[in-house]
């Protein structure tokens, strides 16, 4: 598996087109892939084209365009199972008469739930390209939200960020194994407080709180409305 040879000049033409002020973390991004093209997800759907071809960085582009858009909370769509209703009125002790307004309570629950890590990497974005990190946006990095190119230091440096410490799945945890891939979470599921102390990068670390991260959402959902 490999990459294109012009696959540089290719992904800067594409996201150009697309969104100029992307042009340099793209890049950054594809020439990332190019050298480790194992890590390179595929991409599905009508954006389906063999790994490393110009048709996968074009489609590469939008989806990473795309993902740095805003996405706003919204309740699930599937359909609640009416069992849980029975649940919460005859051993919770619901009262009939509160279960529309409970199960309402509970989707809008489910909606913001599930749109915090996705809340946390726009933050962490925000943050983090100021210290030269390019935010892995649409998904093209397999098991990696955040990458930062070398300096005169380091070697390319690669971190997965997760809300709560028990929410890595068993295919991500396997990618990592053999990898240089830093983690992080934010919060604990067993105990209370944030993990901002030991965010792997000391220098940025000075700029992120959980205050900070609940003054960003609180702007960022005030401008969605």
């Amino acid at each position: 598996m490999t990459f294109i040879k012009n696959a540089d000049e290719i992904a800067r033409q594409a996201i150009l087109a697309i969104d100029p002020s992307l042009e340099n973390k793209f890049v950054d991004l594809i020439r990332f892939l190019s050298l480790y093209p194992a890590m390179a997800s595929a991409l599905g759907g009508k954006n389906s084209s063999k790994i490393g071809s110009e048709n996968y960085i074009l489609a590469a582009a939008s989806n990473y365009a795309t993902g740095r858009k805003p996405k706003r909370p919204k309740p699930p769509a599937t359909i609640p199972d009416e069992m849980v209703s029975f649940v919460l009125e005859h051993y919770f002790d619901v009262k009939a008469s509160d279960l529309e307004r409970v199960k309402k309570q509970h989707a809008l629950s489910m909606g913001a739930e599930n749109i915090v890590g996705n809340l946390l990497e726009h933050y962490l974005s925000s943050v983090l390209e100021l210290h030269g990190w390019v935010w892995c946006a649409g998904s093209l990095v397999k098991a990696v939200d955040f990458v930062r190119p070398p300096t005169n230091r380091t070697d390319w440096v690669l971190l997965q960020v997760k809300n709560r410490d028990n929410s890595e799945n068993s295919s991500s945890s396997a990618i990592r194994i053999g990898t240089t891939i830093d983690k992080w979470h934010r919060t604990f599921w067993k105990k209370p407080g944030s993990n901002w102390a030991t965010f792997p990068d000391a220098i940025a670390r000075e700029h992120l709180s959980e205050e900070g991260f609940r003054a960003f959402v609180k702007t960022y959902l005030e401008n969605l409305r």
